[in-house]
Order: C-alpha cells, then structure tokens, then sequence
C-alpha cells in the first residue's frame, strides 16, 4: 500500500459492537486493497471500539481509531472522521452494512471516469433480500429527499446513470469536493445530512453517480430504530432546513405549494398515528428558533451556486406516483388487504 491510500472509509459507530464483524470482514474481503479504514466512535457503552481494534488486527486492515467523548451524531461524527483522512476519495460505510467485494473497486473505477462526478452512489439492499434499501437519492416536486427505488425489486435498478445524491450510508466523495463544500452540516445530527451535502454539490456544478454494480447488503435503521422519537425531532427540523438552505427562490416559491400539502396529509398525520405528535412539534419549534442561522448560511451556500435555477429544476421527480402509492398503502391498511409486497 502507498504511504497514502487512494481511498479513506469512515465508519461512524454508536452502540454498533455487534455489527461490526460482518462489516469489517466485507471491509477485508475488498478486490480495491488500496483505503485506511477512519473508526469514529460516538461514546459507544458496548465494546464497541475493542472489537473493532482486534478485528482490524486480526483481518490486517490498516485503521485509525477516533474515539468522541459525547454521542455527536452521523453528521459530525464522519466529519471527525473526515480530519484523520489520507484518501483523495472518502467512502462512507454504515456500520450495519456488508459490502460486496467489488463494492469499492466499482465506485473508484466510477470516480476515476468520471471528473465532473464528486458523488458515486452505491446500490444498498434491504439485507437478506433482493429489496431496494437506495439506488441512490432523489428530489421530489415536494421539495423532499427519497431514497431512489426504495422498496422495488433491485433487477431494476442495473443501469449506471446520474442522480441527485446518494445515501450515506454506502458512498464515495471526491475529497476536493468535500475540500470547497464542506461534508456535512453537523447542526443535523442524523437524518437528511447526506440529502443537505447532494443538494450543495449539485449547486455547486458537481454531478452523482450511480453505480449499481457496487452492491451493499444493509441492515436497515438498526441504530435510528434505537432512538425512536430523537429520530423524529432530527427528520422534521432538518427537512425544513434542507430546503431553506438550498432551495432557490425561484424553485422554493414554485414547488411551496406541494410541500405544504405533503406536510399536512403525511408529515403530521403520519407522526400523528405513531404517538410522536410531541416530538413532531419539537421539530418544528427548533427549526424556526434557529431560522435566522439558517438563512446565513443558505446566504453563503448562494454564493458558490454555480448551474442555472432550470437545471435544478430538471432533477425534480414528480411526487404524484409516490403519493398515490401511499393513498393505495393506507387504504390497503384500513381495509385490511395485503398490498402486492406483502403477499410476496
């Protein structure tokens, strides 16, 4: 290996010790030999950051270890990571996943084509099944961030093509992307960071890439499902802040509307029926406290936008299938049917 590897892989961890072997033993399983693994542990309790000590031992990968005092969040916690970094590309790998082989040699040789790409995307499947978990990121008319083909079978998504983002949990960065825009905004803890940064590189004239032959097996929400109603509060603040900081008037007034009616008719309702009502409203109130820090920052984010208002516009997807999908789900739910998923 060079004195400095072409990749660095960030694996942020909270409580993740019994993840961690299948994770690191794909990590070791790589044909692309040639990254550091960066461990940024988030104050785990579990013995999270010996068992990542020996596996790297055991499974010769060469790692550093960063270990946090307070639980600092996937946002700040990769971007801890991000300072002990060698790379000049930066993978960033959820400690519940299991990475093909071929999962970094597909997203390297994407990148390495590819100079006006700053995000490769990586296919990450529900584990055990052939389940769509992202086929990378996408924007909808609504304004809001969705996991690209999630829930669809993974055969049709086999097509290398560009997307508005990727998911964090399995991506690839251009550090000299990450050098001019920065990772992420640690003000979002978790949840829709990763929708924040696509949103920035695609102001900024960088594309995404998808590239579907760099498959990650993903067991999916293990450690948000641990934080339930926090995770809540995090979804809704940083939703909003999402669009206040990256959305162009132009766009935000057009497509306001549409955002409006999906808050009502889903949002609430949804945090409504789950018994996070209270949590929901946390979200909100925290969003418009910090109002004013946001549009300082949307300020200084306006000033590296680099590609016309129309070309954002054009990377909008049409929510209304989505919407019908939910209306058909609920319904379904009501009557008690079982969708075409469930009877599979």
């Amino acid at each position: 290996m060079h004195d400095k590897p072409s990749v660095s892989v960030i694996i942020v961890n909270w409580n993740g010790q019994s993840y961690l072997q299948d994770c690191f033993y794909s990590l070791a399983a790589q044909k692309h030999k040639d990254f550091e693994v960066i461990f940024v542990d988030n104050a785990s309790v579990d013995n999270s950051v010996e068992t990542a000590r020996i596996l790297a031992s055991n499974l010769k990968l060469p790692i550093k270890i960063v270990r946090l005092s307070t639980n600092t969040g996937f946002a700040k916690g990769n971007n801890e990571g991000l300072k002990q970094c060698s790379g000049k590309y930066i993978a960033l790998l959820n400690n519940d996943t299991v990475a093909s082989e071929d999962w970094l040699k597909s997203l390297v040789q994407a990148m390495d084509a590819h100079p006006e790409v700053g995000i490769c995307a990586s296919l990450l499947i529900v584990a055990g099944t052939d389940i769509v978990d992202s086929a990378g990121d996408c924007l909808g008319s609504s304004l809001r961030a969705y996991k690209r083909g999630e829930g669809l079978s993974a055969s049709l998504f086999v097509t290398e093509e560009f997307v508005f983002g990727a998911c964090a949990g399995a991506a690839l960065y251009r550090k000299t992307m990450i050098d001019k825009i920065g990772l992420f905004d640690d003000d979002f803890f978790l949840i829709f960071e990763d929708a924040d940064l696509n949103f920035r590189a695609q102001l900024t004239g960088w594309k995404c890439l998808y590239v579907p032959e760099a498959k990650v097996q993903h067991k999916v929400s293990a450690s948000i499902k641990k934080i339930g109603k926090l995770a809540t509060f995090h979804s809704v603040k940083n939703d909003k802040a999402l669009v206040i900081k990256n959305a162009p008037w132009p766009i935000l007034l057009k497509h306001f509307p549409l955002y409006l009616l999906e808050e009502v008719c889903f949002s609430l309702v949804y945090h409504a029926q789950n018994g996070n009502i209270l949590s929901y409203f946390k979200g909100n109130l925290y969003f418009l406290k910090n109002l004013p820090r946001l549009l300082r920052k949307r300020k200084q984010i306006m000033q590296l936008k680099k590609v016309p208002t129309s070309y954002l516009s054009g990377l909008l997807i049409s929510v209304w299938p989505i919407y019908k999908k939910k209306f058909s789900a609920r319904v379904m739910r009501l009557s008690g049917m079982q969708s075409p998923e469930q009877k599979k």
